[in-house]
């Protein structure tokens, strides 16, 4: 698979070891914190771009991590994910710490 930001959706896919279940309000919050850059310090286009290229291809995303939810739930959380971060372009500036 390749993917630019590995790091980035592998980082998403780590976050699923604690997601209570791959619903939209969970996917909302993640793509908030992305957003935020709260857990996800990389920032939304980042993150955005990493699981743009993975649904895009046809290898597993849980290659490198496996959560415990299969291949096609993980597929369609990010594809939610993936949503709720187009939702709110343009996105903010990072903000200068």
């Amino acid at each position: 698979m390749t993917i630019a930001h590995r790091a980035e959706l592998n980082s998403v896919i780590y976050g699923l070891f604690r997601a209570p279940s791959l619903e939209r309000d969970v996917a909302t919050s993640m793509a908030e914190a992305m957003l935020a850059r709260k857990y996800f310090s990389h920032g939304p286009q980042a993150y955005s771009q990493a699981i743009s290229q993975a649904l895009g291809q046809s290898d597993p995303v849980t290659a490198d991590i496996e959560p415990p939810y299969g291949e096609n739930e993980v597929r369609a959380f990010l594809q939610l994910v993936h949503e709720e971060l187009d939702k709110q372009k343009p996105w903010p500036a990072p903000v200068d710490q």
